[in-house]
């Protein structure tokens, strides 16, 4: 079954909504176990393959699509490379359509790369890369950047970088520059040396730090900006840093994770300031505090099942989303396909309903603006080549007859935000309980190296909000972001995508 509706291009919520009660017609709202959707949530999967490519990376564009690329377009002879293709998906079309995929012109192959968007023009900024050798690439790193343009489309190139990089780690700053760690180089040795972006697209190597490079330690560091402006990160083997980036920069250790709750196939969201979910490649879970002089890590509820591979998803309402995973790395044995979600008020998980299919290595998961979860991808290499993009609608999109709920609107929000300012929206008659911003997600390889969540105070009179940004420019970095409101029964608007000004 087919359904499009193009509204290409568009933040609203009016038009989004339009859209949605097509698509969510296709979701089994009228099955017999219809009536636990609100405690459950559901899944839309459709049986045959809908993506053109494996969607190795994912991102949010500042107009509400999806950019991804990681492989080719050969069927079951689909290889890692992001030298040929890319694609970009207008979710108000549904998984039946929506996609245009296009020609990568630069020359570059972006598989691994790192990817962010750049807080100033929108543009996504794509760090690094493979090198293809004409049936395969050569998993090492190149230097080169290369930029998205989403008002057209266009990908092309930017100034090179000092260091080549692959398995990188990018990381927006207060200010707008964009921090650059990890990967390996040309000659497959990790980079020592860390970079940063400024304004105008030039690079600067910061002299005064030199990362230990051991293992994989090269391998898309978990990197997160602080709420005191420093960098704080830690790597595949659980070592835990501050960088400060004036200058020419510096670095100091600051402790260090247990082996059982690090590694390349975990997962970290930071789901509120200055707190992070880790999620290691056994059943346990642990919170870093980083608001204090020294990371504090306590634990929380383990997971039902060991999930390499996982990836973490923030919700509108602040809670976590895991989904993916299986017991044996990128293998068929004890996969994982529910939607579990943590909630940080009590530190415990729900279990929801399973997705269709294995979502391994190379997958990746995605808040969409209408507050449902994109997950997509794996394979390449796998068990199962994934040319397959499934929707999880979570709970608080149903109401208690287990169909879709009513929800309020954001229509009238502005557009752009200062640090430290009370903007209004207009939500007519309907009493909020909750206002929230959701960093729009960049994901790759189980780490979303750009979501964040933020709970925003306001007042209401009469059908008007009042809200009040951060005024810890460090705690809400520029870029873009998803508002959502909640109604008093806690269902979430259809997020509007406003930008975050540089302080």
């Amino acid at each position: 079954m087919r359904t499009v509706i193009a509204l290409r291009g568009t933040q609203s919520p009016t038009r989004w909504r339009a859209a949605l009660t097509a698509m969510l017609a296709l979701v089994g709202a009228g099955s017999a176990a219809a009536n636990d959707n609100d405690e459950l949530g559901n899944w839309l999967s459709p049986s045959n393959d809908n993506w053109p490519l494996v969607a190795i990376h994912a991102l949010l564009t500042p107009d509400g699509r999806v950019l991804s690329y990681g492989s080719n377009n050969a069927g079951a002879n689909t290889v890692q490379t992001g030298f040929f293709i890319y694609d970009v998906w207008d979710p108000a079309e549904g998984l039946s359509g929506g996609h245009l995929t296009l020609d990568n012109r630069t020359n570059v192959d972006l598989f691994c790369s790192a990817q962010v968007i750049l807080p100033q023009s929108g543009d996504i900024f794509l760090a690094g890369g493979d090198n293809w050798k004409g049936n395969r690439v050569s998993n090492s790193g190149n230097p080169k950047t290369n930029l998205f343009r989403y008002t057209d489309n266009t990908l092309f190139s930017g100034k090179d970088m000092n260091r080549a990089r692959w398995y990188a780690t990018t990381t927006v700053l207060a200010n707008g520059e964009i921090y650059i760690q990890g990967g390996k180089d040309k000659n497959k040795v990790g980079n020592t040396a860390v970079e940063v972006r400024d304004a105008n697209g030039n690079f600067r190597l910061l002299t005064g730090i030199q990362i230990a490079v051991k293992d994989e330690s090269w391998y898309y560091p978990r990197n997160f900006l602080a709420p005191d402006g420093r960098v704080f990160g830690f790597d595949t083997n659980g070592s835990m840093y501050y960088v400060t980036t004036a200058g020419t920069g510096s670095l100091t250790q600051v402790g260090q994770l247990a082996t059982k709750n690090s590694g390349k196939r975990s997962s970290a969201a930071m789901f509120l300031p200055g707190k992070i979910l880790q999620l290691g490649k056994t059943t346990g879970a642990i919170v870093i505090d980083i608001n204090g002089p020294t990371p504090r890590v306590s634990a929380t509820q383990s997971m039902a099942s060991v999930r390499h591979w996982l990836n973490t998803t923030i919700l509108p309402d602040g809670s976590v989303l895991a989904t993916g995973g299986s017991e044996k790395p990128n293998q068929l044995v004890g996969v994982n396909n529910t939607a579990a979600i943590w909630h940080p008020s009590t530190g415990k998980w729900t279990i929801g309903r399973s997705g269709a299919r294995p979502r391994l290595y190379h997958s990746i998961a995605l808040l969409l603006p209408d507050a449902s979860v994109l997950v997509a991808g794996g394979g390449a290499p796998g068990p199962v080549v994934n040319l397959h993009a499934e929707i999880y609608y979570p709970p608080y999109l149903y109401n208690s007859s287990g169909n879709f709920a009513s929800r309020p609107n954001t229509d009238s929000a502005p557009a752009t935000l200062n640090i430290d300012e009370t903007f209004s929206v207009d939500v007519g008659g309907t009493t909020i309980s909750r206002v929230t911003l959701v960093k729009t997600g960049a994901v790759t390889h189980s780490f979303n190296m750009d979501q964040r969540f933020l709970e925003l105070s306001f007042t209401q009179s009469s059908g008007t909000l009042f809200v009040q940004t951060p005024s810890n420019p460090n705690i809400a970095p520029p870029g873009y972001y998803l508002l959502f409101v909640f109604n008093k029964r806690r269902v979430p608007s259809v997020g509007k995508i406003v930008r975050m000004n540089i302080d």
